[in-house]
């Protein structure tokens, strides 16, 4: 659902620099691949969600966006209770801006600005400093961010996308390279070459990064472990440890 904001201009007639349209989520929910004539900084103030973009996908929290240069296809997954921000820049700072899919920090007076602006009745030429300044502030995540790279090369393409689909199928390592024709240590250094992980890692992290959305939707531990293929909680929540830093209860309180 896109809620009406307050003082809202198309930013391609050139008016303001930037415009913030806001979803909020009562279920979880996708938003197939699309892509958009403006760049777009995609954000939340509560919630998690996940987005792919550019053969990587990251899971957001509310202090990082994910910045999508306009024409670049794009998918959004969100939690339920997620509020979602969209904030589009006209083409007239395009050059002061990132050319690539990027993390960005958002810190909080970044976020506080944004909101400000799209809630609040002010001067015009108060509305462009503001936008200005948001702007100024912008900036790539210091260190490299991506929860889960996708392979390029089709054959490993095509594994990566199966697993995703199905975060649940059981299928090891060697079930997936018998199904190839390769041997084992051909499709595990080949797929920990472009993604970073074997395919047993990059497994776990796809599994753990989606029960964020699961648990942040209010499903059960035990459930979403079940759901995505664990038999066993205990290991989900080491998995989870490992790779989030903390148990899923940890985790969501002190989010909340």
């Amino acid at each position: 659902m896109v809620l009406p904001t307050p003082m809202l201009r198309d930013v391609a007639g050139g008016t303001y620099l930037l415009t913030t349209e806001r979803h909020a989520t009562h279920v979880p929910q996708s938003w197939k691949t699309t892509h958009h004539d403006r760049d777009e900084l995609i954000w939340t103030t509560a919630g998690v969600m996940r987005v792919a973009a550019a053969g990587a996908m990251w899971t957001l929290p509310a202090h990082r966006g994910i910045w999508i240069p306009r024409t670049v296809d794009h998918s959004i997954e969100a939690s339920a209770g997620t509020l979602l921000h969209a904030t589009y820049f006209s083409r007239s700072v395009d050059a002061r801006l990132p050319r690539e899919v990027v993390a960005v920090d958002l810190l909080p007076i970044i976020r506080e600005m944004l909101l400000h602006n799209a809630e609040q009745e002010m001067d015009e030429e108060v509305r462009i400093r503001l936008q200005e300044l948001v702007i100024s502030l912008l900036k790539p995540a210091s260190a490299s961010y991506v929860d889960l790279r996708m392979p390029e090369s089709p054959w490993l393409l095509h594994i990566a996308e199966r697993v995703l689909a199905n975060l649940d199928d059981a299928r090891t390592t060697a079930d997936w390279a018998g199904g190839m024709g390769v041997p084992v240590r051909v499709l595990t250094r080949a797929f920990t070459e472009e993604t970073g992980y074997s395919l047993t890692q990059w497994r776990i992290r796809a599994r753990v990064r989606a029960s964020l959305v699961l648990l942040g939707s209010g499903t059960p531990v035990s459930a979403t472990a079940r759901r995505l293929g664990y038999s066993s909680v205990s290991t989900f929540i080491d998995n989870f440890r490992a790779i989030i830093g903390d148990t899923p209860a940890a985790y969501f309180a002190s989010s909340r």
